[in-house]
């Protein structure tokens, strides 16, 4: 069986393709425009852009995949212009372009995130196509999900919507939040709960694997957030600070983040780079749930400890993948 996953470079894609390769998958395409994160990787990569349909269409042609796992996209939400964003959806449209000429595709597995809802007042959606999105990025995604729906597939579909995913191979959290718990300069604003929906990432390559080997009638034409189930984000945070530091990571009162984050914002109104300003400090204090519980309870996690995830993150830090980092290069 022939496996193409659009963006498997990425940090997703890394622990998928380690994971099909543990169940004895060995005929995985990755199709990406940048080489491989993991060395190990590169025999299996397919240079190009899902923006260039004419490629897309050369390489389906050549290896006439059964299941097609789309992660391709730009994930960050640094910029407010969707047209930044347009390999999200521009770029879906071309894959499903693709998939639609390509008749050995059995199903598709589209990938958008939690971004595309969030609401205060009415905190889950009512529906698949209910939508609030959270940033430009959300948006982007809103159109992913709507091409989708709308692209009369032969095959089996499926859209997932990851929450906050973390675990090895990520490449920006090292050289941010984990490095400024690491040196012990990570103070948590609020003494009350903030609940969120984090994944960690060895859990969701287990859910997309499941919903892969789902009957169809299970997750044909349905959507599932992928993720674990909600905490508290200091549970989480503090965890980490336990197995890096070894010690708790202490609290302070919100006023003094809210000063800062007021200097933060004039400094980058600047051009002067800052950690903390009112957009970030906004996302460090308010609930941000994720409805995973069905999507657990179908498919499960490949381990639900939190304890022993974080573990096997840190021992990734500091083995595996420290020669990517220079701050971790002397731990």
């Amino acid at each position: 069986m022939n496996i193409l996953i659009t963006g498997a470079s990425g940090f997703i894609g890394t622990n998928l393709i380690d994971f099909l390769h543990a169940k004895g998958f060995n005929k995985i395409i990755n199709f990406d425009k940048v080489k491989p994160t993991n060395p190990l990787h590169v025999k299996l990569w397919e240079s190009g852009n899902i923006m260039d349909e004419s490629r897309l269409t050369e390489v389906f042609e050549k290896y006439e995949p059964e299941i097609v796992i789309h992660l391709a996209a730009r994930t960050d939400t640094l910029s407010d212009n969707l047209e930044d964003y347009i390999e999200n959806h521009e770029g879906t449209q071309h894959l499903l372009n693709v998939i639609k000429k390509t008749p050995s595709i059995k199903q598709a597995i589209i990938t958008s995130t939690q971004y595309v809802y969030k609401s205060d007042e009415k905190p889950f959606p009512s529906a698949d196509n209910e939508f609030k999105p959270h940033t430009i990025y959300g948006q982007s995604k809103v159109l992913t999900e709507q091409y989708t729906h709308n692209a009369n597939l032969a095959c089996n579909w499926t859209i997932i919507r990851p929450t906050n995913i973390w675990g090895p191979w990520h490449m920006r959290y090292p050289n941010e939040l984990w490095k400024v718990i690491d040196k012990g300069i990570y103070f948590h604003p609020v003494k009350h709960e903030v609940i969120r929906t984090y994944g960690y990432v060895k859990n969701i390559v287990h859910q997309i694997y499941q919903i892969m080997i789902a009957a169809p009638e299970v997750v044909n034409h349905k959507m599932f957030y992928v993720g674990d189930p909600s905490i508290d984000s200091y549970k989480w945070l503090n965890e980490l600070s336990l197995q890096l530091t070894g010690k708790k990571i202490k609290r302070l009162p919100k006023f003094i983040f809210k000063g800062i984050a007021i200097c933060g914002d004039v400094l980058r109104t600047l051009k002067v780079p800052f950690p903390l300003y009112s957009k970030r400090f906004k996302n460090m204090v308010e609930d941000y749930p994720a409805p995973t519980e069905i999507t657990v309870e179908l498919f499960g996690q490949a381990e639900p400890d939190l304890s022993k995830n974080v573990a096997e993150t840190v021992l990734w830090l500091k083995g595996e993948g420290k020669p990517y980092f220079e701050y971790w290069k002397s731990k």
